[in-house]
Parts: structure tokens; C-alpha cells; sequence
């Protein structure tokens, strides 16, 4: 027998193995790796539910060997009831073997035990014990089907050696008794990993394979790696263009750019929080430059500590040419006021105080007199032509929309609003919808039409036509309401359960297929979770990586090649249409916590823009190619909550977005 690997946990630290201590949501949009030693593991789990609480994963020694303890028992409810902690082992199986491991329990009432055919954590085959009984179960998504489970007498003081030969079948022992014979068939290019929803103890962890299975193993393995580095050959190689010092007003994921004059302009904002984490943050410095890094003005002042750059929250302002005068300005908000100014000179034009909510029986625990503003975003409601119109809106209950000169227009309130409400003339009479939440709302703030749902919140919205000459349709990343695909008139075409939907995308990114695809991320509960849609919006392909933020930007690569964007880190990089990473950044010392796609030089052919507090570095394929052109996302409506699309021009038919 072949040993592939053998952990007695040596190699980690003896502590808790590495999480987010804050159990924040900054891996949404921000690449952030722990501190501490991994190993060859990484933990897909992340929950706001335990925040107030320590790692899921503990690193414990008796004296004589080390063991990997459940360090959380259960801690879940409501939609995340069924949020097992997750210990992934990074190897990947292309043959059957055999996996041993060791097992004591010390709480009895959940299931304790190890996945195998491990896909992602809502994907596996899983075998455990309790109080009273051992089963066996296949695991997709929320659906759990038992292939077998009998009952068992639980020594909580005893260590079970567990031995699972998986193959065309699964055999299962435990202390060497024969328990489980299933027709459960070996799947090539799975994990394993150990699963617990009860605080237990893991030790001596081995996989085998005969000398044959571990020949056809190494064939596959290397048949995969070469494949891949055939296909990464297709593409330039990434290179970088130019280098911006931030100075110390560098940020997060907190940047708007305008074409001005053909030439770049930048602005980024800086925050401090205030009274419930992120929910009420105060917009502390916002700060004009141009792409030589000169500052053109600044407002506040500005602290690049970790504090006042990473936030898991939009902030209060946006470009756009707001009073129809064919020069840009910034709209933000700060210290309760709506500050319009000019994008080149900070010069204020315009400014009013937020809306009083104190006493408003539609604000529910806000803890200002006035409104803290969570996002701003333009619009044109009243058929002015241009986007002279705002909306405003608190953490989760209302938006009021305005025109530039401050009248006021409607108030919504209705069901959770999410983060950042769409707009478009969803009708074509002229004049600016919103869709926010799970609701479509008309230019005069009157609900049009309202989903049946109403847990959790819409993260992201796309709204496009997914087929040539095919209805345009709404496309919803909505948390624990999973990914849905909705008609126009409300019904709903599409619903895929992927844990909590995230973040989603559209764009050509399989070229031999019909019409557009999908791609999606989940993250609370189930982080890293990859999958691709086609244009129905049936899944094509569903992966895990070991790390978090996973914009997925389509990225108009280099004129030939549409790729989707992950991060700036050494594993993350751009992913094709099949999932694999086909570009990959270089290892020299650039920027890896935040991310953002932009046509800088106006060539068609996208730039990648990587920053943290203290530089900006800007990437581009290192050879590019005559291309076409494409609708994307519209400049005056950035935010960290919204759904990313590269159209061709075709799929929009000149309509306006």
C-alpha cells in the first residue's frame, strides 16, 4: 500500500487553527488570509452567528500525539441550522483508497464523523455517529439522503478507529467490524474532509492506495496538471503597467473612477465606525486623485490604519454628472449632511441636511436624530434625461429618492431593502424603476410587483437578457433566498440553492454555449463555493477554493478571452468558463486585499486595478487583441453590492440601461 498522506497534526500550531476572529463579513470583497500555520486544511466555514464566539478547530496534544478537536459544538439556527463545521483536507483524489482515522466523541446529541466525494461543504458523501446510531448519507445542498443508517451504543470515554474503503462501492468499518457495504461509487478529484456538528476529537488521520490505484492516481493527477498548463498557455501572461502610491489615504473596496478628458480620476474614502460594527460607519476622509497620484482635494482626514480601510459595507458616495451640466460631481455623505461638490475641485454646489428619523415609526434602531446614510446611487425618476435624481437609505427598511435640488420625491419602505437597489427604465416610458430588495418599484416610488420572499436580504441584482432576442430578466444573488432567475412580471423562472448567494456575474464566458451564463459565490455559512449557470440558469459546474474574496468581475481579458475575476492573491487569480484558473498574478510584492476591473486607457481591453491602504497597482495582459465592444456596468453606480456584467453589445439592443 502507498501511503498519500498521514497527519498527526505536527506541522500546525498547538491552538486554534486560523479564523476571523471578528467572524466578519470582509471576505465577501477582500481578500484576507488569517495568521497562523494551515497545514495542508483549510476551514470553508464562516458564520455571523458565532460571532462573541472562538474557532471552530482546536489543536490539542496529551503529551504523546497531537488531535484535531470540534472546538464549537453546535452554535447554529434558523437558515444556517444546517452549517456543519468543516475541516477540508487540500489533497484531491483521482483513485480509490482507503481512509483511516481515529474518533471520540464528547457531546452526543449531533453527528460527528468524516465526508468523502467532498465537492464543496454543501456537497459530499458523509459518514458519522452519535448517542444512539451511526449513518450514512449523501449530502447536496439542503437535501440529506440516508443510503443507510443502523443503531449504535456511543462510549463517549472510547476512541472508534474508523476505516472507509472507497471505491466502485464504500465499504465502512469501525474497530474493524464490517458495517457499512454500500453501492456509494469513488469520484474522481473529490477531498475528504472532517465534518462535525459536536464538539469531538480527530486523530491519526491516514490514506492509502494500492501501488495500482496509486499509478492511475499520479496518471490523472498529472493528466489534470498538464491539461491545465496547456490551457494557461492560451492566455498572456499579466503585467504590470503602473504603480500608484496611496499615500496614507489609501483604502479597502471603497473607490469610484470617472474618464475625465481621457485620463483616469480617482476617489476613495476612508471611515471610522461607529456604535454597532459597520452598520452606522461615518464617512472620515474622501480624497480626489488623478493617475500620477497627485491629490486633487480632500475632505476629512485621513488614518490608513486597518480600522478606517476595511468595512463590510458600502459607503455614502458616488460620481455623476448630477445637475445636467456635462461636468461631473461627487454626491456623498458626511456628519448627516448631503454634500454635492465638483469632481475636480471639491467645490461644494450643493448641500442639505439627512431626513430627521428620530420618532419615525418606519426607522426602527437607528441610533441618530438624523439619518446615517448607508448608500447613495443616481437615478432619473422624473425623465430629465440624465441622472439628476438620488436615492438615500438606512441599513435595511427605507430609501427616500430626491432631485438634485433636494425635493423631495417618494419614500419606500416595504420589505429588507438589501444593500444597493438596481436602476433602470424597466418599462421604457422614459423614466428610472428601482428594484430593491425583492421589490419593483415605479418612478413614483408606487410597488409594482413584490417576490415571495422574505428572509435574509438581495446582495447583488443583474438585470439583462440572458438569450439574443429573449425577454430581459432579473437575476438575484439574495443571501438564503439563494440565486433566482425572475420575470419581469414578477414570476419567479429560476431558483438555485447555493448556501447564501453572494456575489453573481454575467457574462460570455463559455463560447460554445447558448447565450449568456452565470456565475455565482456564496459566503456565509459555505465560503468559497464557485458555481456556473447556463443561460436557463441550470448548473453547469460547482467547485470550492481554499479563500475568500471572490469578486468574480468579468474581465474582458485581452480582446479575445472573457475570463472572471477572483482576487489578486497568489491562488486566486482569473477563472475561465470551466473554473479553472487560467491566469494567475505574478509573485512581486503587489497588492492583494482588494480588487477592481476598469478600462483605464479607454482600449476596450479591461485593466485590473489591486490596492490595499498604502499602493494601487494596475495589471494588464501582457498581449491584447483587436476586440468588440461591450455593455458593462454603469460608472455612477459603483458598490461592493453590485451584480458585474460584460454584454455584448447584441443582448441589449442600444436599450437604455
Amino acid at each position: 500500500m502507498k501511503t498519500i498522506f498521514y497527519e498527526t497534526f505536527q506541522d500546525l500550531e498547538l491552538n486554534e487553527f486560523p479564523y476571523d476572529r471578528g467572524h466578519t463579513a470582509l471576505g465577501e470583497y477582500h481578500y484576507i488570509k488569517q495568521p497562523g500555520i494551515y497545514g495542508n486544511w483549510y476551514d470553508p466555514i464562516c458564520l455571523h452567528q458565532w460571532r462573541s464566539l472562538d474557532g471552530s478547530w482546536l489543536v490539542t496534544s496529551d503529551g504523546k500525539k497531537r488531535y484535531m478537536e470540534q472546538n464549537r459544538g453546535d452554535q447554529t439556527k434558523g437558515a444556517f441550522t444546517n452549517v456543519f463545521c468543516c475541516l477540508v483536507h487540500r489533497q484531491e483524489f483521482f483513485s480509490e483508497y482507503v481512509i483511516e482515522f481515529d474518533l471520540r466523541v464528547f457531546e452526543v446529541k449531533n453527528y460527528c464523523g468524516l465526508a468523502w466525494n467532498y465537492l464543496t461543504s454543501r456537497v459530499y458523501d458523509f459518514v458519522g455517529i452519535k448517542a444512539d446510531e451511526i449513518v450514512v448519507y449523501h449530502r447536496n445542498e439542503e437535501t440529506f439522503t440516508i443510503y443507510e443508517k443502523k443503531k449504535f451504543v456511543l462510549d463517549d470515554l472510547k476512541t472508534y478507529h474508523f476505516k472507509i474503503k472507497v471505491s466502485n462501492t464504500t465499504q465502512i468499518f469501525i474497530d474493524d467490524v464490517l458495517w457499512f457495504n454500500l453501492e456509494i461509487p469513488f469520484i474522481s478529484g473529490c477531498k475528504v474532509a472532517l465534518v462535525a456538528k459536536a464538539a469531538c476529537r480527530y486523530s491519526e488521520i491516514k490514506t492509502e492506495m494500492t501501488e495500482e490505484n496509486y499509478a492511475k492516481h499520479l496518471q490523472f493527477a498529472q493528466q489534470k496538471e498538464v491539461a491545465l498548463k496547456q490551457k494557461q498557455k492560451e492566455y498572456p501572461i499579466l503585467k504590470c503597467i503602473h504603480k500608484i502610491s496611496l499615500g496614507d489615504f489609501g483604502s479597502g473596496r471603497q473607490l469610484r473612477i470617472r474618464m475625465v478628458d481621457g485620463k483616469p480620476i480617482f476617489l476613495i474614502a476612508q471611515h471610522q465606525k461607529r456604535m454597532i460594527r459597520d452598520s452606522f460607519a461615518r464617512l472620515s476622509c474622501l480624497t480626489c486623485f488623478d493617475y500620477d497620484g497627485n491629490v486633487l482635494w480632500q475632505k476629512g482626514e485621513a488614518n490608513p490604519s486597518r480600522d478606517n480601510t476595511l468595512i463590510s459595507c458600502d459607503l455614502p458616495f458616488q460620481i455623476a454628472d448630477i445637475n445636467g451640466d456635462g461636468k461631473y460631481e461627487v454626491i456623498y455623505s458626511m456628519d448627516f449632511m448631503i454634500i454635492i461638490c465638483d469632481l475636480l475641485t471639491g467645490r461644494i454646489l450643493y448641500e442639505m441636511p439627512t431626513p430627521i428619523i428620530e420618532g419615525d415609526p418606519l426607522v426602527l434602531n437607528e441610533p441618530y436624530h438624523r439619518l446615517n446614510v448607508d448608500a447613495i446611487r443616481v437615478a432619473d425618476f422624473e425623465g430629465l434625461g440624465y441622472k439628476g435624481n438620488f436615492i438615500i437609505k438606512d441599513r435595511y427598511q427605507n430609501v427616500w429618492a430626491y432631485s438634485h435640488t433636494f425635493k423631495f420625491l417618494w419614500r419606500y419602505h416595504h420589505k429588507n431593502t438589501g444593500h444597493f437597489p438596481y436602476i433602470a427604465d424597466f418599462d421604457g416610458d422614459g423614466k428610472d424603476e428601482m428594484f430593491v430588495g425583492y421589490d419593483l418599484v415605479d418612478h413614483e416610488g408606487t410597488i409594482v410587483f413584490s417576490l415571495p420572499m422574505n428572509s435574509d436580504h438581495t446582495d447583488e441584482i443583474i438585470y439583462t437578457r440572458l438569450k439574443k432576442n429573449a425577454p430581459k430578466q432579473l437575476i438575484l444573488a439574495s443571501g438564503n433566498e439563494g440565486m433566482n432567475i425572475i420575470n419581469l412580471d414578477g414570476s419567479i423562472y429560476k431558483h438555485n440553492e447555493i448556501g447564501h448567494a453572494q456575489r453573481i456575474s454575467v457574462a460570455k464566458y463559455k463560447e460554445e454555449l447558448e447565450g449568456l451564463q452565470i456565475m455565482a459565490t456564496a459566503f456565509w455559512g459555505s465560503d468559497g463555493i464557485l458555481c456556473i449557470y447556463d443561460a436557463e440558469g441550470n448548473l453547469l459546474k460547482q467547485k470550492e477554493v481554499p479563500f475568500n474574496g471572490n469578486v468574480i468581475t468579468p474581465v474582458n481579458y485581452d480582446g479575445k478571452h472573457i475570463l472572471s475575476l477572483l482576487n489578486a492573491s497568489l491562488e486566486g487569480g482569473l477563472i475561465d468558463g470551466d473554473l479553472d484558473c487560467v491566469v494567475q498574478f505574478p509573485q512581486d510584492g503587489h497588492p492583494m486585499t482588494s480588487v477592481e476591473v476598469y478600462d483605464i486607457d479607454q482600449d476596450g481591453i479591461d485593466e485590473i486595478l489591486c490596492f490595499d491602504e498604502k499602493m494601487m497597482w494596475i495589471y494588464k495582459a501582457s498581449q491584447i487583441y483587436p476586440t468588440k465592444k461591450y455593455i458593462k456596468y454603469t460608472d455612477d453606480g459603483f458598490s461592493n453590492y453590485r451584480g458585474e456584467f460584460l454584454l455584448p453589445l447584441e443582448y441589449e439592443k442600444n436599450e437604455k440601461l
